[in-house]
C-alpha cells in the first residue's frame, strides 16, 4: 500500500504543452514536486510540456525514506524522462539534488539541455561526510530549522519541510553526488549552472566547481540574496528567464 503524501501538492504532476518540447523538472533531496509548480506553470505557458516526478519515498515520511535509495530515486526521474520521451527535445532541470540527477541522467537519455540550481559538491555541513559511517549509528537526523522561510505569501503553500531524515539516505546523496561529479564531465550539450550566494545548505563554491566541470557549453548564473530552495524565493524570476532563454537556444 502506498504511503500517503504530506500533502496533495506533494503530488507529481505534468502540463501538456503546444511547442513539442519537453523540460523535466527534478526536485531536491527531502524535496516534493510543489517546489516545481510556480515555476512550471510558466514553462507551461510559453509552450512546454512540464513533467516534475516525485522521487522514490519522497512527499510522504520519513520511515518511507528510509526504504528508499538513490537507485529509486534516479529511476524515477528516468521514468519522468521516458514519459516525454516522444518530444521533440527533451530538457533536463533540478534544485539541488535534483540537479545532480539532471546531471548522472543528461547523457544517458539524450536531453537537449541541462540546469542546475542550488546543486551540491560542497556541503555547508561538515556531518553530512559522515553519513557513510554515521548511517550504522544513527537512524535519523533532526533538520536545524523546520520553520518556513521569508517567502513571498503566494510561495508559502509550495514549503513543505521534512522534520528529519534518515542518515541511511544522507549516505545514498553522497553517492549522488559523487556519480554526478563524474558525469558532469561527460555532459556536451548546453548548460546552466545556478548558484545562490547566500545558501544556507550548499557551500556556493559548488558552483564555480560544477561550472568547470561542465565546460564551455556552460553558463553560471549567480544568485545574490536567495535561499536553498531558490526556485520559490525573491530571485526565482530570474533563473525562469535563464531556463528559458537556454531551452529557446538550444
Amino acid at each position: 500500500m502506498a504511503a500517503e503524501l504530506m500533502d496533495p501538492l506533494a503530488a507529481a504532476f505534468r502540463l501538456d504543452g503546444t511547442n513539442g518540447k519537453a523540460v523535466v523538472l527534478i526536485h531536491g533531496f527531502t524535496g516534493v514536486p510543489a517546489h516545481f509548480r510556480p515555476m512550471g506553470q510558466i514553462f507551461n505557458e510559453a509552450g512546454y510540456t512540464v513533467n516534475v516526478p516525485r522521487l522514490a519515498g519522497h512527499g510522504t515520511n520519513v520511515a518511507d525514506r528510509a526504504n528508499t535509495s538513490d537507485k529509486e530515486w534516479i529511476e524515477s526521474a528516468r521514468a519522468a524522462v521516458v514519459d516525454v520521451s516522444d518530444h521533440d527535445r527533451v530538457h533536463l532541470a533540478g534544485l539541488s539534488m535534483g540537479g545532480l540527477i539532471s546531471l548522472i541522467l543528461a547523457r544517458q537519455v539524450g536531453a537537449a539541455t541541462v540546469t542546475t540550481v542550488n546543486s551540491p559538491a560542497i556541503v555547508r555541513d561538515k556531518k553530512f561526510y559522515l553519513s557513510p559511517i554515521g548511517q550504522y549509528f544513527v537512524r535519523n537526523v533532526d533538520w536545524q530549522e523546520t520553520e518556513a522561510p521569508a517567502l513571498d505569501p503566494e510561495m508559502q503553500q509550495y514549503w513543505l519541510p521534512y522534520e528529519s531524515f534518515p542518515t541511511r539516505s544522507a549516505a545514498d546523496l553522497f553517492t549522488v553526488m559523487r556519480r554526478a561529479m563524474w558525469a558532469a564531465r561527460k555532459v556536451e550539450v548546453p548548460s546552466l549552472v545556478i548558484q545562490s550566494k547566500t545558501d544556507e545548505t550548499v557551500d556556493p563554491r559548488s558552483g564555480k566547481i560544477l561550472a568547470q566541470l561542465l565546460g564551455d557549453n556552460c553558463r553560471l548564473v549567480w544568485l545574490e540574496d536567495s535561499i536553498h530552495c531558490a526556485v520559490l524565493d525573491r530571485e526565482r524570476d530570474e533563473i525562469t528567464a535563464a531556463m528559458l532563454q537556454l531551452m529557446a537556444d538550444s
